[in-house]
C-alpha cells in the first residue's frame, strides 16, 4: 500500500513538472524565444529579412470581416496601396535622411528651444505646439466625407493633428499624391469649425524645411462601415511640400485634443493597438477599443509617463537593453525616459549605452564578414552568401517588464547583401532616447491612455 502511494506521488510529480515545463516553454514561444532562454542568438533564414517585390502576407485584419481595425502597410512596400518601385539605394537614402531630420527636430523642439521648429497658427493669432511630422514608413486607409473618399494617410503616434491635401490646390502648392485629392465642396457633411475670426488656419513648418499650411475643417470620418465619426476635426492642406511618398497626409495618433484618439474617445475609451509588419512584403494592423483589448491585451506593461512640456508624445521608462545574454543599463547620470515613436525608424541610444550594445553585437556577429557602414548605421555585414544566419537576441528592459524583440528588429536591411545593426547613437548625451518603429516590428503594442500604461506582446503581423 505504501509502495503504491509512493508510486502515485512520484507519477503526480512527474506530470506536474512536465506540464510546468510545457507551460513555461509555451510562454517563452509566445514572446518570441526560438531557442533556450540562455541562448544569445536567433537562427533565421536570410531571405526572411531580404526585401521582397510582391505582397505575400496580407495579415489578419484584411482577412477578417467586421474587425474594428485598419491594415497597416509599409508605404514603399508591395502591400501598400500607394506602392511604386524605386531603386533601393534611392529609397534607403531618402528614408534615413528623413529619419535624421525627424530626430533632429524632436531634439530641437524638446531640449534646445522654448518653441518648436514648426508652429500651428489657430484663429489667426495663437500658436499651439505640435509634435514633429512623420518620417514614418507606414500607412493606413480611412474614409473622409459624404460620399466617402478613401485616403491613404501616414500613421504617426508622434503627431497630434491629422491633415490631408484639399482642393482647390494648384500643382505648385500641393504635391502629387496617388489617388483623388479631397474636395470639401463635394462632401455634403463638410463644415468649418467655430472660430473667433473669419478663418481657422494652421501653419506647420518642419525642421527639414518642409511645410503644410491650410485651414481646419470638419467632416465624417469612416474607419469601418460600423464605426463612423461625424464632425472629425482635420487640417485641410492648401500649401504643402512634398516628402510623403504619394500619401494624402498624416493620421495623428498622439495625445491631444485634435487627434484621432481624442475624437473617438467615447467609442474606444482612448485605447488602441498596432502591430508593425516585420517585412515590407506583409501587413500589420491598427486596432481600437474592445478589439484592441481582445487581440493585444497582456499582463506585460510599463507605465505611461506624462510630460507637460511635450504632452502629445508617449513616454516610458527604459531601464536598459539586453544583447544576447549581456544586460546594459541606462547610465544613472541621465533619465531613463524614452519615447515610443512610430514616426522614427531607427532607435536612438545614449553614446555610453550604444557603444556597449555595438561591441556585444559585433562580438556575437564575429563569424560574418563586416562591410562599411554609414554615420547613422555603422555596424554592417554581408549575409548574402548565407542561407541561414544567427543574429543576437535583443530585449528592451522597461520599468516593470522585459520585452523580447522580434528577430527582424535587430537588423536594418539596406540591400540583398548589406545588413546593419538597426540602432544608432545620439550625438549628445542629453538627446531624447527614442524607440523607433524598426524595434517595434511584430509586437502588439497596446496604448491604454486612461489607465496610463503601454502593454507589449508578441504580434501576429503577416500571419
Amino acid at each position: 500500500m505504501a509502495t503504491s502511494s509512493a508510486l502515485s506521488l512520484f507519477l503526480h510529480l512527474i506530470l506536474f513538472f512536465f506540464f510546468f515545463f510545457l507551460t513555461f516553454s509555451t510562454l517563452q514561444a509566445s514572446f518570441g524565444y526560438d531557442n533556450a532562454p540562455d541562448d544569445p542568438l536567433h537562427l533565421i533564414e536570410v531571405t526572411s529579412i531580404t526585401p521582397a517585390h510582391h505582397c505575400t502576407k496580407l495579415g489578419p485584419v484584411r482577412q477578417t470581416p467586421g474587425v474594428v481595425g485598419l491594415p497597416l502597410a509599409h508605404r514603399h512596400g508591395p502591400c501598400s496601396p500607394i506602392f511604386h518601385e524605386q531603386p533601393p539605394s534611392m529609397y534607403y537614402r531618402s528614408v534615413l535622411h528623413k529619419d535624421r531630420m525627424r530626430v533632429a527636430s524632436l531634439n530641437g523642439f524638446s531640449l534646445k528651444r522654448k518653441t518648436p521648429r514648426r508652429s500651428l497658427l489657430i484663429d489667426g493669432g495663437s500658436n499651439a505646439q505640435l509634435p514633429i511630422t512623420s518620417s514614418s514608413e507606414f500607412v493606413v486607409t480611412v474614409g473622409l466625407g459624404t460620399p466617402m473618399l478613401d485616403l491613404v494617410l501616414i500613421f504617426d503616434t508622434g503627431s497630434d493633428i491629422s491633415w490631408t491635401q484639399c482642393q482647390p490646390c494648384s500643382s505648385t502648392l500641393c504635391y502629387p499624391q496617388q489617388g483623388q485629392m479631397f474636395d470639401p465642396s463635394n462632401s455634403s457633411t463638410f463644415s468649418k469649425p467655430p472660430c473667433s475670426t473669419s478663418s481657422c488656419s494652421y501653419s506647420i513648418d518642419y525642421a527639414d524645411g518642409s511645410h503644410s499650411n491650410g485651414y481646419y475643417g470638419q467632416d465624417t470620418l469612416t474607419l469601418t462601415p460600423e464605426y463612423v465619426f461625424p464632425k472629425f476635426l482635420f487640417g485641410c492642406g492648401q500649401n504643402n511640400s512634398d516628402g510623403y511618398g504619394g500619401a494624402a497626409g498624416v493620421l495623428g495618433l498622439g495625445q491631444g485634443a485634435t487627434t484621432l484618439i481624442s475624437a473617438t474617445q467615447s467609442e474606444f475609451a482612448s485605447i488602441f493597438c498596432y502591430c508593425i509588419p516585420p517585412t515590407e512584403s506583409s501587413t500589420g494592423y491598427l486596432l481600437f477599443g474592445l478589439k484592441a483589448l481582445e487581440v493585444c491585451q497582456t499582463s506585460t506593461f510599463t507605465p505611461l509617463i506624462t510630460d507637460p512640456s511635450r504632452p502629445s508624445l508617449y513616454f516610458v521608462n527604459l531601464l536598459g537593453i539586453t544583447v544576447g545574454t549581456k544586460s546594459i543599463t541606462m547610465p544613472s547620470s541621465m533619465k531613463s525616459r524614452a519615447i515610443i515613436d512610430s514616426g522614427t525608424m531607427i532607435t536612438r541610444l545614449p553614446p555610453s549605452v550604444y557603444s556597449v550594445v555595438q561591441a556585444e553585437f559585433k562580438n556575437l556577429m564575429k563569424d560574418y564578414p563586416a562591410v562599411p557602414g554609414s554615420d547613422l548605421l555603422d555596424t554592417c555585414y554581408d549575409l548574402s552568401k548565407y542561407q541561414n544566419a544567427t543574429i543576437p537576441k535583443l530585449v528592451l528592459n522597461f520599468e516593470n517588464c522585459k520585452v523580447p524583440l522580434d528577430p527582424s528588429a535587430a537588423i536594418w536591411t539596406e540591400s540583398d547583401s548589406k545588413f546593419c545593426l538597426a540602432f544608432s547613437v545620439n550625438k549628445n548625451h542629453d538627446d531624447l532616447v527614442i524607440i523607433g518603429s524598426a524595434q517595434q516590428r511584430n509586437l502588439n503594442i497596446l496604448y491604454d491612455i486612461q489607465d496610463h500604461k503601454v502593454e507589449f506582446g508578441s504580434g501576429s503581423c503577416g500571419e
